[in-house]
């Protein structure tokens, strides 16, 4: 099964996946220089099935939205991210729009919701509110409260 990331820069989705790997897909020293992602990362674990989840990184900058598109190719999932402080982003709606293209599955992670104020709540209600998890999607929608700076939800 591969999962691509998906949402607006800053809102955690290299952290997330490297809190559910162990695996820092931003390789490049300009990716660590700048602390956003540029281009593609992967990482791989395994299900506890005798299978192996891989996730697909992608950029969540405006500047980089070609790359974030070639990353959707052959996602089974999608794991859009959304950081509870910050709430829904302009790069938050092109992602989704993105992943709905595609048809595939969307799990919203509600991320950083250890920070003072984060408010996952919102982000639910923005989502559902303006029609931004469409109705196909919207009963099937999978929301996921986490922090992959202190592991809450991750485990």
């Amino acid at each position: 099964m591969i999962i691509g990331t998906a949402g607006h820069i800053d809102h955690g989705k290299t952290s997330l996946v490297k809190a559910l790997t162990g695996i820092d897909a931003d390789r490049l020293p300009e990716e660590k220089a700048r602390g956003i992602t540029i281009d593609l990362g992967f990482a791989y674990v395994p299900d506890g099935a005798g299978k192996t989840v891989g996730f697909v990184d992608v950029p969540g900058h405006e500047k980089f939205v070609h790359t974030m598109v070639a990353g959707a190719a052959g996602m089974d999932h999608a794991l859009l991210v959304v950081a509870a402080d910050d709430g829904v982003m302009p790069q938050t709606i092109e992602a989704l729009n993105h992943a709905q293209a595609a048809d595939v599955p969307i799990v919203v992670a509600v991320n950083k919701v250890d920070k003072e104020d984060s408010n996952p709540a919102k982000v639910r209600q923005q989502l559902t509110e303006y029609n931004l998890i469409a109705e196909e999607y919207g009963g099937d929608t999978i929301f996921v409260d986490v922090s992959a700076k202190s592991g809450k939800g991750i485990n």
